[in-house]
């Protein structure tokens, strides 16, 4: 690298270069000028705290070689005391990320499904707004103990600890970012003081008993791709959007199988039909109106979660369960005694998925082929790492799930069942 005593008229006369050529100034060490094919730069290069730094002053054709210099020899000095003045900047305007430009980050710095950021967004967006534009690090342990109790009062324990888990997460990130310069993440004291809610696992699903009302119940549904949805479901286990999003390109009907691409752990599921499965897939294909093997009215070109009907079948159920077929007999029933009325079947879609690993293990389908059937992840079972149970051998056991929930549903299944109960 050439060293010379710069002068105006020599950089002015500096050719231009197809490689960067650096030129440094013989009176000021650290200082200097690079040329490259469309432009001429005063920079400065020098060590600080043992690490080699380059920044670059300005552009020859907008500045003048003394001002340059100027320049050059105020951030040298700076250096000299071990401050880089732009990692400073940088690392003060870090400091100064508010809330939500941090979320900003996180969600280009992640690969995270679209579901998520809609999750995160309705947390912060609904319980947290007067926060949007505070510098993260100014969120105190005080501040999230009280927003933590104030979200659980009003809106719910689930809704409080969701919230504190998402910003659990990007203070996290903005930690990282900011070199563990800020304070502790201030979420710690929710574990500190035992302040998390205790969330228990929810385990409701269809019981032997509820099937066959459930399934009359189903039948009746107008909507014959709602129908036809919460029917897959509950033959597959399939979690909610997983059945919602299912493309015919992943639909294999010569070889009897489908594939989930977009799963909760990343990896790719594939189930074989059992023969049930096969016969609905049929109807749908005969049905089939766009890529989507449950095709919706909406934007998304899929079905969405189908609320409306969940509730029908709730009525509906509520109907069979005690005998009559109309409101108006229900009244009568009610009226005549109240204490016999039972309640009809409230479900949510996820209990479909418990219900079909309930009938499963019922059936003693071993536990290594329930986890498969599921796509649960093998997590820290070395064991169950080195298993590969092929979508072949899947194809018996989920014949045996489809006869047994298939037979669950039948009107005598459901009489035997109740009697049983006594």
């Amino acid at each position: 690298m050439p060293s010379e005593k710069l002068t105006q008229r020599l950089v002015d006369a500096l050719p231009s270069s197809e490689k960067t050529v650096m030129y440094f100034d013989q009176n000021l060490k650290g200082f200097g000028v690079y040329t490259t094919k469309s432009a001429k730069t005063y920079f400065i290069q020098a060590r600080v705290n043992g690490k080699e730094v380059k920044r670059t002053i300005g552009k020859a054709s907008l500045m003048k070689l003394d001002a340059a210099r100027t320049d050059a020899r105020e951030i040298l000095a700076q250096m000299a005391k071990g401050v880089d003045p732009e990692e400073e900047k940088r690392q003060a305007a870090t400091m100064a990320l508010t809330l939500m430009q941090t979320f900003e980050r996180y969600k280009e710095s992640r690969q995270l499904k679209p579901r998520t950021i809609k999750c995160y967004d309705d947390l912060l967006n609904s319980y947290v707004k007067e926060w949007h534009d505070q510098p993260i690090s100014s969120i105190t342990k005080e501040m999230i103990s009280q927003k933590h109790r104030d979200v659980g009062d009003k809106h719910g324990e689930n809704a409080a600890n969701n919230l504190m888990r998402t910003i659990r997460s990007l203070y996290n990130f903005a930690y990282i970012l900011t070199d563990e310069k800020i304070a502790p993440n201030p979420v710690r004291r929710l574990s500190q003081a035992r302040q998390w809610f205790k969330s228990e696992r929810r385990q409701t699903f269809l019981k032997p008993h509820e099937l066959q009302p459930w399934h009359q119940a189903v039948m009746q549904i107008e909507n014959t791709v709602i129908r036809d949805y919460l029917l897959l479901t509950v033959f597959t286990g399939l979690r909610k959007q997983e059945g919602l999003q299912l493309k015919w390109a992943s639909v294999n009907m010569r070889d009897r199988s489908f594939t989930i691409t977009d799963t909760k752990n990343g990896k790719p599921h594939t189930l074989p039909m059992s023969n049930f499965l096969y016969g609905l897939f049929e109807q749908l294909q005969g049905r089939r109106t766009n890529e989507y093997v449950f095709p919706g009215p909406g934007v998304a070109g899929h079905l969405v979660e189908p609320k409306k009907q969940l509730d029908f079948i709730e009525r509906q159920t509520h109907l069979s369960l005690n005998g009559v077929t109309t409101k108006d007999e229900l009244d009568q029933v009610i009226e005549k005694a109240p204490d016999t009325i039972l309640p009809g079947i409230k479900f949510c879609l996820h209990d479909l998925r418990r219900t079909f690993i309930t009938v499963a293990e019922s059936l003693d389908i071993p536990y290594a082929a329930l986890k498969r059937l599921l796509n649960h992840s093998d997590g820290n079972d070395v064991t169950g790492g080195y298993l590969q149970i092929t979508t072949d051998r899947l194809r018996e056991p989920m014949e045996r799930i489809s006869t047994k929930l298939l037979e669950l549903m039948q009107p005598q299944a459901s009489s035997e069942a109740q009697l049983g109960n006594q």
